[in-house]
C-alpha cells in the first residue's frame, strides 16, 4: 500500500488522475489483495491520537504566540496589524492548498482546518481595515466581514467538500445576514426569527439536493437554524402565538421529512423540536401547571410514536 499511495500521490501530481479517481483504484486495489478468508491488511494511517495531540499542540502554540504578540500588538499602526492577519491568511491558505489533493485523511482533515483558518485570519483583516482604518460602525463592519469571509469560504468549499469547511461557509453568511438585518430598521423580534427559519429551510434544502456538500452536515445545520429561528419568533415580546404555532410547525415538517426521506438526523431534530415546542404551546394556550403537565405527556407519546416507528422501519434508514 505505501507504493501504491507513492505512486497514487505522483499521478495526482501530474494531472494524470483526479483526487475522485485516485481513491476509487486505492479502494479496488485494496479489494482485490483481501486475503482468501475476506480479511486485508489494514492501510498505515496516522492514527487519531496523534491527530487529536497534534492539534492540541498547535493550539497551545498559537495562544503562546498570540499572548506574547499582545505585548507589541497595540504598538502596530492600523495597516500593519491589517497586514499581519492578510500574510498570516496567505500562508494558510497556500499551506492548505499543497495538502488537497493528499491520500491520507487526517491530512485532508488538516488542510480544510488550515483553509478555515485562513478564513477567520481574513476576517480579521477586514476587522482591522473597516473598523479601525475606514471608522465604519459595527453592523457595517461585522457585514463585510460575514459577507467577504462566505465568498472565500464558498471558493473553498467549491474545491475542497468537507464538513469544516461547509461549518465556516454557514457562519460566515449568518454572520453576513444578522449583520445586514442590523443595518436596517428594527422590526420585532419575530421577523429576525421568520429570517433565520428561510435561511435554514433554504440551507436543508440546498444540501439535501445536493447544491452544497457534504449533505449531512448542512441538513443538520439548516435544521438546527430553522429550530432556532422558531425559537426567536417564540420569544417576541414573550410567548408569540404566531412563534408558537411555527414552532410546532417546524417539529413537525422536520419529523415528517425526516420520514419520509429516510433521513435519521432531521427525524432525531424534528423529535426535539416536539420536545422543545410542544410543552411552551400547552402553557401558552392552557396555562402554567396543566399545559406544562399535559405538553410533557404530548410530547412523550409523540417521541414513543417516533421510537416505534424507527424501530418498525430500521431496515430502510
Amino acid at each position: 500500500m505505501t507504493d501504491l499511495n507513492r505512486h497514487l500521490e505522483r499521478w495526482l501530481h501530474e494531472g494524470i488522475v483526479s483526487a475522485e479517481q485516485a481513491e476509487l483504484m486505492r479502494q479496488s486495489l485494496v479489494a482485490d489483495s483481501a486475503e482468501p478468508d475476506g480479511r486485508h491488511e489494514p492501510e498505515r494511517r496516522i492514527p487519531l491520537v496523534t491527530e487529536i495531540l497534534g492539534y492540541v499542540g498547535a493550539a497551545l502554540a498559537v495562544w503562546a504566540v498570540m499572548f506574547m504578540a499582545m505585548e507589541f500588538w497595540e504598538k502596530l499602526n492600523d495597516w500593519t496589524q491589517a497586514s499581519l492577519f492578510a500574510g498570516l491568511s496567505l500562508v494558510l491558505f497556500v499551506a492548505g492548498a499543497a495538502l488537497l489533493d493528499a491520500l491520507e485523511p487526517a491530512i485532508k482533515r488538516l488542510s480544510a482546518v488550515l483553509w478555515s483558518a485562513s478564513v477567520v485570519s481574513l476576517g480579521g483583516m477586514v476587522f482591522i481595515i473597516s473598523d479601525a482604518v475606514a471608522g465604519y460602525d459595527e453592523p457595517l463592519t461585522w457585514s463585510l466581514i460575514g459577507s467577504i469571509a462566505a465568498l472565500a469560504a464558498g471558493f473553498m468549499l467549491w474545491r475542497q467538500e468537507s464538513t469544516t469547511q461547509h461549518v465556516t461557509l454557514f457562519a460566515a453568511t449568518i454572520i453576513a445576514i444578522a449583520s445586514l438585518l442590523a443595518l436596517g430598521p428594527n422590526p420585532d423580534f419575530f421577523f429576525y426569527g421568520l429570517v433565520v427559519w428561510v435561511f435554514g429551510l433554504v440551507w436543508a434544502a440546498a444540501s439535501r439536493f445536493g447544491l452544497l456538500r457534504p449533505r449531512d452536515p448542512g441538513m443538520v445545520l439548516g435544521s438546527l437554524s430553522m429550530l432556532v429561528g422558531a425559537q426567536m419568533a417564540v420569544d417576541d415580546s414573550g410567548l408569540s402565538t404566531a412563534g408558537v404555532l411555527l414552532g410546532l410547525a417546524t417539529a413537525g415538517l422536520l419529523a415528517g421529512a425526516g420520514i419520509v426521506l429516510r433521513e435519521k438526523l432531521t427525524i432525531t431534530l424534528g423529535g426535539i423540536g416536539i420536545f422543545w415546542f410542544i410543552p411552551q404551546a400547552m402553557f401558552h394556550f392552557f396555562g402554567e401547571a396543566m399545559g406544562a403537565m399535559f405538553g410533557l405527556l404530548i410530547s412523550g407519546v409523540l417521541l414513543i410514536g417516533l421510537a416505534t416507528w424507527f424501530a418498525r422501519h430500521k431496515e430502510v434508514l
